[in-house]
């Protein structure tokens, strides 16, 4: 049992939390609580108030100060000495007692959060996971861009958009590209790209062992091309096997091996996916001009803000584009309430070319208006361009407003 200047025993990527009070007893209970959270990952680090920190160690991220109704003074000194620290940890003031005066004492020592005792679990996550996702996005500046494809319509090509966007990055713009083929029942990928893969996510799967670069690169499949698959396991029942847990560690590491990550979610929505979508740096959702696929979009957006993500916001991707179909991209974006962030034209013949000759968009139809699509959107992706969502009506009206624009 942890005692006094000891820690639990390290975690990759987990946040350092230091624990500070006088009761043993009390540090206990507290460290029980935080251990049985789960999510997120914790290293926890137990000392009295004037025990100091991580005897030389890295400084913690988190320093939650208990107040256990005794020595009040030494815990708000410490609470204070940490707020002018630098680098300065987030500070979490852990009580028993509701009292207006000590909470008033506690926030003007520096304090950012205040929880009571015993902790509540929800209260106890929500603070700590914006926290860890505070950071993780820091993170994420320094390696490649995840670009992950999604929509709960069928026949829109995700998988054939998120083939294309790959191949144009490469081809394009040279940059060392890698596609996960997320649509683990479907594996739709390695048809898409002409590929017959000996290998798949399922080794990544296998064992406890952490995940590394020499293991992810046994799994991956090169292309002509030059980019990499990560492909959908061969059997469809073994798709039950992947977890969001190795989902999410397979996307941080090829973060760093890769300037783009290319992800197809396919159509199904569950815990993998909503771990690609944690960690990407744009996320798109595919629809046609049709209401039946906005009133789709709409119930993901409802289903997205539900999740309570906040490291990304979906964007739209007007697929199989027609300039002069009845139902118009103004139309579309009045229902969504929402812009289109690109539209990827119908381009039928091309698509039938590529998949008579086993061949890929540039070698078919290098120029036409499907290619010079997909070429825009990885230029836009990789220059970092932005749209800003803007919110309107309800869907109901929108749709009545879409549809009396058609009379």
């Amino acid at each position: 049992m942890p005692g006094i200047g000891t820690k639990t025993e390290g975690k990759r990527g987990a946040l350092r939390v230091l624990l500070v009070g006088d009761a043993e007893d009390r540090r206990t209970e507290v460290r029980v609580a935080l251990a049985a959270l789960g999510d997120p990952p914790l290293e926890i680090i137990e000392v009295a108030p004037g025990g100091g920190g991580f005897n030389g160690g890295p400084p913690p991220d988190v320093t939650m100060v208990l107040f256990n109704g005794g020595n009040e003074e030494a815990s708000l000194n410490f609470l204070q000495a940490q707020a002018e620290a630098s680098p300065r940890p987030v500070l979490f003031a852990l009580v028993h007692e509701r009292s207006p005066v000590l909470m008033r004492r506690i926030l003007r020592a520096g304090a950012d959060e205040l929880l009571f005792l015993p902790l509540d679990e929800g209260d106890a996550t929500r603070a700590l996971l914006k926290i860890s996702e505070t950071r993780r996005r820091a993170e994420r500046q320094t390696g490649g861009i995840i670009v992950s494809m999604v929509s709960t319509v069928g026949g829109v090509g995700v998988t054939s958009l998120a083939g294309n966007l790959a191949l144009a990055l490469r081809y394009t713009l040279n940059k060392r590209v890698a596609v996960v083929d997320l649509d683990l029942q479907t594996g739709g990928m390695a048809v898409f790209l002409n590929l017959e893969p000996e290998r798949t996510i399922m080794q990544l799967c296998e064992g406890d062992r952490r995940l590394d670069s020499i293991q992810l690169e046994s799994a991956l499949t090169k292309h002509p091309s030059g980019i990499y698959l990560l492909a959908a396991p061969k059997r469809i029942e073994d798709s039950e096997l992947v977890s969001d847990k190795t989902i999410g560690a397979v996307l941080e590491l090829m973060r760093q091996l890769f300037d783009f990550v290319v992800v197809d979610c396919g159509g199904y929505i569950d815990e993998n996916a909503v771990a690609a979508w944690e960690r990407s740096d744009h996320l798109f959702y595919m629809l046609d001009q049709s209401i039946a696929a906005a009133r789709c979009a709409w119930r993901f957006v409802d289903l997205f803000g539900r999740l309570g993500l906040s490291g990304v916001e979906p964007n739209f991707m007007l697929s199989k584009f027609v300039p002069h179909h009845p139902i118009t991209e103004e139309q579309i974006t009045h229902t969504l309430g929402r812009p289109i962030y690109a539209k990827i034209p119908r381009d039928e013949k091309v698509l039938e070319r590529m998949q008579l000759r086993a061949q890929d968009l540039w070698q078919v139809g290098a120029g036409s208006p499907l290619t010079r699509a997909v070429e825009e959107l990885a230029r836009r992706l990789a220059s970092g361009g932005e749209v800003v969502a803007e919110q309107s009506g309800g869907l109901v009206s929108r749709l009545l407003s879409a549809l009396g624009g058609r009379a």
